[in-house]
Order: C-alpha cells, then sequence, then structure tokens
C-alpha cells in the first residue's frame, strides 16, 4: 500500500469517490457499484449493462482523436479484480484511522457508522457480483444503444423498444429488435423491474430518459397516459430524490405529427429536452443516407418545439457524405442552424461520423466513391460549422459539445 497519508474519501449525498493524490480516483454510486475510475492517465467508464470503456490520449499526436475502447471480459474481469484489491487497503485505512474523510452536502454517509456501511457495500462488489449484476441487467433492459452526452447519466425507461424507420444507412443501433411500443401493464412492471434493479444506485440518476429511438412516435394521448404512469412512479417536483425532468429523441419526420400544443402539453408533464437528429442541413445527403424528413421539416419541428417552451438538443452529423459531400454538407447546415430560435438553453451536439463495418453507408460510399474524412478534416469541418455560427447574442447563443457516440455506456 503506497502512503495512506495521501488517501482521501470524498462524500455526496449520491456517491463516494476515493483518491490517491492523483493516481487514482474511484467513484461509486450509493448501492455500491462503481461507475467512473480514473487511474495513471486512463479513464475508465462502467455501464450499468457491465461494459467498461477506457478513454486516454496518446502524447505527441496532436490531430489524433480520443483513443476509446472496450475492455474485454477477460480485461474488464482483471480490472475489477484489481480495483477490488485496492479498494480493500483504503478500507482497512480508513478503519486505522489512516484516511481524510472530506463530506460535501447533505443526504447521510458522512458520519463513520454510515461511511463504514458504505464501504462495505462497495466490497460487496467484486468481479463475480459485477458478472451477476450485467445478467440482472439484461432481464429487465434491451440493450440502451445511445443516449445525448447530457443524459448519459439519465434513469432510463425503454417505453418503446426500437426505431421506427431503423432505415438510415448510418446507424446500426437498432437493427437487432422490432420496433414496439410497450402497453401500459408493461410499462408499469417496466418501472417495478428498473427500481428493483437500481436499488440505492438510483440516487445518482437526476433525470429520465424516454427510450428508444423515438418514443414521441406516440399518439398524443397515448403518449400522455405514459407520462401519467410515470408520474405515480416517480417525483418530479421538491424533495432530494425528485427527478428534474424527462428527455427523449425525436425525429422531424414524425416530429410533424405534433403540434405546438402537444409540445405544450408535454411540458406541464415535466418533459424539458428533446433530442432532434437533424444530422445535415442538405437535403440530398438526408436522402443519400435515407434519413426521412427535410430541412425545412427539421426547421419546423424545433421552432414548434420552441415556441411551447421547451429545450432542444440539435444532433449534427461530422463527416456524413465524406469528401464528395464537405462543402454542401457545411453550408447547407450553418444557413439551417442559423434559421433555428435557438437560445442558451438548447445544445448543439456535433458528432463525428463513425462507420461500422459492412453497414449501409459503408457500401453506398463505396459504390458512390466517397472518400471519408480524416481526422484533420472532421476537425476542419467542426471548425467551419462553429465559424458561421450566427444567433441574437453571445449571452443567449446554444451550447455547443462534441458527441463522440465511442464515449456512451449505460
Amino acid at each position: 500500500m503506497r502512503d495512506a497519508s495521501a488517501l482521501v474519501i470524498s462524500v455526496k449525498s449520491h456517491s463516494l469517490s476515493i483518491m490517491d493524490n492523483g493516481r487514482f480516483v474511484f467513484s461509486f454510486d450509493r448501492a455500491g457499484r462503481l461507475y467512473t475510475a480514473y487511474r495513471d492517465g486512463h479513464t475508465f467508464i462502467r455501464g450499468l449493462s457491465g461494459i467498461v470503456v477506457e478513454k486516454w490520449h496518446e502524447e505527441g499526436e496532436p490531430w489524433a482523436p480520443k483513443r476509446i475502447r472496450v475492455l474485454t471480459e477477460e480485461e474488464k474481469r482483471a480490472f475489477l479484480s484489481e480495483l477490488w484489491a485496492e479498494i480493500s487497503e483504503v478500507v482497512m485505512a480508513f478503519r486505522r484511522g489512516r484516511v481524510r474523510v472530506e463530506v460535501f452536502g447533505k443526504g447521510g454517509g458522512g458520519s463513520g457508522e454510515e461511511l463504514d456501511r458504505w464501504l462495505e457495500k462497495i466490497l460487496a462488489w467484486d468481479a463475480h457480483a459485477y458478472a451477476r449484476d450485467q445478467e440482472r441487467f439484461l432481464s429487465v433492459y434491451k440493450p440502451i444503444s445511445i443516449l445525448p452526452p447530457d443524459q448519459y447519466l439519465a434513469l432510463v425507461l425503454q417505453v418503446t423498444e426500437g426505431c421506427h424507420w431503423n432505415k438510415c444507412a448510418f446507424c446500426d443501433f437498432y437493427r437487432d429488435r422490432r420496433f414496439r411500443i410497450k402497453t401500459e401493464d408493461e410499462v408499469r412492471r417496466h418501472i417495478a423491474a428498473v427500481k428493483e434493479f437500481l436499488g440505492d444506485s438510483i440516487t445518482l440518476r437526476r433525470s429520465l430518459f424516454l427510450a428508444d429511438a423515438n418514443a414521441l412516435i406516440l399518439p398524443q394521448e397515448r403518449l400522455v397516459r405514459l407520462l401519467e404512469i410515470i408520474h405515480e412512479a416517480f417525483s418530479f417536483e421538491g424533495g432530494q430524490e425528485a427527478l428534474e425532468g424527462i428527455y427523449s429523441f425525436l425525429d422531424a419526420y414524425s416530429g410533424m405529427r405534433k403540434t405546438v400544443e402537444d409540445f405544450a402539453a408535454l411540458r406541464s408533464w415535466h418533459v424539458k429536452r428533446l433530442y432532434l437528429g437533424v444530422e445535415s442541413g442538405h437535403d440530398q445527403l438526408l436522402r443519400f443516407v435515407d434519413k426521412p424528413g427535410t430541412a425545412r421539416e427539421a426547421l419546423e419541428v424545433v421552432s414548434r418545439i420552441k415556441a411551447a417552451g421547451l429545450s432542444i438538443g440539435v444532433i449534427i452529423l461530422i463527416g456524413l457524405g465524406g469528401d464528395a459531400f464537405f462543402e454542401a454538407h457545411v453550408r447547407d447546415t450553418i444557413a439551417l442552424l442559423n434559421e433555428m430560435p435557438l437560445d442558451r438553453g438548447d445544445i448543439l451536439y456535433l458528432s463525428p461520423l463513425y462507420v461500422h463495418p459492412g453497414s449501409d453507408y459503408e457500401e453506398k460510399a463505396r459504390a458512390f466513391g466517397l472518400r471519408a474524412l480524416t481526422p484533420q478534416e472532421l476537425k476542419h469541418q467542426i471548425r467551419r460549422i462553429r465559424e458561421g455560427l450566427r444567433f441574437a447574442s453571445s449571452a443567449e447563443r446554444p451550447r455547443v459539445s462534441l458527441y463522440d457516440v465511442r464515449e456512451f455506456v449505460y
């Protein structure tokens, strides 16, 4: 064990972190599950699904993207076993009074007895316990394919499964399942199973996300009824356990079915922000990748959402269409975004395209002679779009952020 005087346990109402003078930082939720770890310049994120993603930057490669990979099952077991051994040493040091404890906020866990119980929970999660937890996850959820970055720690409810369109050439997130809308009874059972599975981990989840790809495809009356059921199970007003809002994906094609009044009604049920995969402002490119809807429809849907008082997350695919569509993609995307009534409550996500081998997009690109953009060209396209944005004032401009889908875990 290294110098115990450098050890710190940081306690918050919903999480506990163990630190060793910058050498490592391990963070756990109230049920004792690991959710992030930092060690020797590498960050590890463990999802409820059991996946562990490793992220790091290589030195001396200014144009290289962040290195991201998923640990193999063998690597994951070794990583979790090593982590458990280190945590065991920290717990022993804590019980000998050789660890500094810092408590932030309220919510319990600060007293020696409470903290000891929390640490016992963490110790119960060895590699075998995590493996069993992974099996439990798959009995509660279909795989959670993707979420917006600001919702990675949301509590996900799969009121629908799959994608109603499921034909976009660049997307294979939902090819493993058929689209299905759950009945009211199924949603109730799903909520109960999610609550039981998460246990005290639920306190780490501060928002609720309606999955899968487009839960808002539901007819308005049916959607409102499901929101009623959700409100029977979760609190959204007052109290430490209250969730701060409801979020979901949407696409322009199905979004055109809803009126301003429909969106306003969702706001009354604590729906806060909807995420629209616009992808590009160039209609020819949208048709090329089999994306439903047009740039004008995307603008109309965003305008309705904003008129209803909701926030919007707009997603643009960087590198879509490769070299052949570079200029048209940049030009028309900038023009479209500048027409949208976006403000500081909104988010503009610029998401680099990652093509899966054997995907429809790869075949189309090969047939059309498209060349994928280099890392330098991707960064150049991002810079061009950012520099072309014009909003009413800097104080009112939306947040612009990178959305790297490789980092996603749930």
